[in-house]
């Protein structure tokens, strides 16, 4: 069957030649000749004239005259091994799930880092596209976490070299344990020239392998490049990359090779070294990193002595090292010539960044209240508790606000509710939470997270949590901000801060929560910390100008010990919660949120807040104090009026 099948076919095809169709087979074969042709030609014009850039100046004398030691020599078959590695994308993880809350690649922004620094006094030279490297190499050594301080070294590679490809060199992908440095995650997902490429080799952090590795990348590229190093962040393009083949900048006296860049103009081949060679070179032609502390000591001198007539060259070395620990917060309002550019490298910007007050006087977060009454079980009522009263009261009697809705899917009863009849209070019917972005919502506090925020973004107004309980108004400048949050003191590890948002205060359509409530894209059930005490300050990190943080706006309290924002001291860990902190006066906060044990166990009849002597029992008394001080003697009737 098979031999018929061949005579077959071949027939049939002498039939197709014999009926018009050899003109095109002929045309079709000639064309494929002399493609063949001029892939032969090409590759022998290579072999005969290998240099088809610009002749390789020789590099000028080194400014620091001594190698590096710990360079390896490999032979140019292995870079080119190693040039072949294979692109290898980071498979999915939790944190990849996390949905993107600033995109670093759109965001440039309108200034350069010299402009940031010196405004239009000073501009750093003018380079044509042609005259840059297009690609960038960056060697990520070890098993850690990417922080912050990392990834404004990539982050100037993005803004100030502009490369046409980043590739991300490693061994060993960045830690994701706590969520928190996601940096390496919006790095992903906001880049479109990202490339992640596993090396084949270990990479030791605190030795010369990432060196090692870079100036190896860089002699496998046809044109050079430049070569990154972790926490080494490129503050502007110096005129010397016009001039010269090869520079490197380095800390000085540095037994590693993480905190360095280095420009190659060109690859291994158009060089015409030998491998070793191409990395003395590179070395050869070396010049000094500086410290934080360094470039704000060497700007505020350029500064005051108006020395602005230079060239940048010799104002400000380009390569700046960030040791760390370095967060967003350190930055978002610092004045120092660093904090400007590290603003200028995340933010786009290099302005301060704050939340401003509106200037139209009526323009007033709204003088309401809202409270979150839920019904975990349908078949028994909500009934008012004490505690429960005393928060709605003080709300309307020492908080001034002008009404205070409680919001639920049970219409709330039994005593204390009766007696709030008359008052400036209202129940607005809500449906559940069921699902956000499309995933389940089964935790009470992750509902009331959501509700919450959607509340706020319809009707603007204070929220307050069942267990807090106002102290005194809020002043009407805090009130000209979009929207107010306060710190909560538990450390939290990796987390410089977290949020509590029990108390919390916005105008309608308010930035801040439109960005919080997309937080929700990642949804984790099993862990209401992650979603409603974290994430909210990580949005706060992304667009510090949307929130105005006010410590004073609560203070927390747990196991009787209160923790007041505004002092220095207020972070702790959860195990030393009941270790006494400072004094502090109830005016000086604006509500006191008592989030264990509940109100319910201190605050349970009137008689309780008469005999007891704690700062809630103190506050209390001045809500009673209040009441009867407007006339409405019959929300107080049971107490010892006498004893007020």
């Amino acid at each position: 069957m098979k031999n018929y099948r061949s005579r077959t076919c071949i027939k049939e095809f002498q039939n197709i030649m014999a009926h018009g169709l050899k003109l095109k087979s002929c045309i079709f074969i000639l064309g494929v000749v002399l493609l063949l042709l001029f892939m032969n030609f090409h590759c022998f014009y290579n072999l005969c004239f290998p240099c088809q850039h610009p002749k390789p100046v020789k590099p000028k004398r080194a400014n620091s005259s001594g190698l590096i030691k710990g360079i390896s020599t490999v032979s140019l078959c292995d870079v080119q091994k190693e040039a072949a590695v294979p692109k290898c994308q980071a498979p999915g993880s939790a944190a990849d799930k996390l949905r993107l809350i600033r995109d670093i690649f759109t965001s440039y922004g309108n200034e350069e880092t010299v402009t940031a620094l010196f405004g239009d006094k000073l501009k750093a030279s003018n380079f044509e596209a042609w005259e840059l490297p297009t690609v960038a190499h960056y060697v990520w050594c070890g098993n850690k976490f990417f922080r912050f301080e990392d990834y404004l070294g990539v982050l100037s590679m993005v803004r100030v070299l502009r490369p046409m490809k980043l590739i991300f060199h490693y061994d060993s992908l960045p830690l994701e344990k706590d969520l928190y440095h996601t940096w390496f995650q919006e790095l992903k997902q906001s880049l479109p020239y990202l490339v992640l490429r596993r090396t084949n080799k270990t990479i030791a952090c605190g030795t010369m392998d990432a060196l090692n590795y870079g100036l190896e990348q860089l002699a496998a590229s046809p044109s050079g490049g430049v070569f990154f190093g972790e926490r080494a962040v490129l503050t502007y393009i110096p005129n010397l990359w016009r001039e010269e083949n090869y520079l490197t900048y380095l800390m000085p006296g540095a037994s590693h090779s993480e905190e360095t860049i280095v420009f190659a103009r060109y690859g291994l081949v158009q060089s015409g070294v030998s491998l070793q060679d191409y990395k003395n070179n590179s070395l050869k032609s070396s010049y000094e990193c500086v410290n934080v502390d360094q470039f704000n000591t060497m700007v505020r001198n350029v500064t005051e002595s108006g020395a602005l007539q230079q060239m940048i060259d010799d104002v400000l070395p380009p390569c700046l090292v960030v040791a760390g620990p370095l967060y967003p917060e350190h930055i978002i309002t610092s004045k120092t010539p660093f904090g400007r550019v590290a603003r200028f490298l995340y933010y786009g910007k290099s302005e301060p960044i704050q939340a401003k007050q509106s200037k139209d006087p009526k323009d007033l977060i709204p003088p309401i209240s809202h409270m979150i009454m839920l019904n975990p079980a349908k078949d028994k009522p909500v009934v008012l508790t004490f505690s429960h009263y005393m928060s709605i009261l003080s709300a309307l009697y020492l908080g001034g606000f002008q009404r205070v809705y409680i919001h639920g899917d049970t219409l709330p009863s039994g005593e204390w509710w009766t007696r709030l009849a008359n008052e400036s209070v209202t129940f607005v019917y809500i449906e559940v939470v069921e699902t956000v972005f499309q995933q389940d919502v089964k935790v009470y506090a992750h509902q009331s997270d959501i509700l919450r925020a959607i509340i706020l973004l319809k009707y603007g107004g204070a929220y307050q949590d069942k267990d807090a309980l106002w102290s005194s108004p809020v002043p009407e400048d805090v009130r000209r901000y979009p929207a107010v949050g306060c710190y909560d003191w538990v450390n939290r590890g990796e987390w410089p801060r977290s949020f509590n948002t029990g108390v919390f205060l916005s105008k309608p359509g308010s930035t801040y929560l439109r960005q919080f409530l997309d937080s929700f894209w990642y949804e984790w059930d099993s862990s209401w910390i992650f979603n409603g005490v974290l994430m909210p300050y990580k949005v706060y990190e992304h667009h510090p100008d949307t929130l105005f943080i006010d410590t004073h706006l609560q203070t927390i309290c747990y196991v009787g010990v209160c923790h007041p924002a505004w002092h220095d001291d207020y972070m702790r860990s959860e195990s030393e919660a009941s270790q006494p902190t400072r004094e502090f006066k109830q005016n000086e906060t604006y509500a006191l949120h008592y989030t264990h044990p509940k109100p319910d166990r201190i605050l349970t009849s009137f008689q309780a807040i008469q005999s007891g002597t704690s700062i809630l029992h103190e506050l209390g008394k001045n809500v009673l104090r209040a009441i009867i001080k407007s006339g409405k003697r019959h929300l107080v009737e049971g107490a010892n009026l006498d004893k007020l």
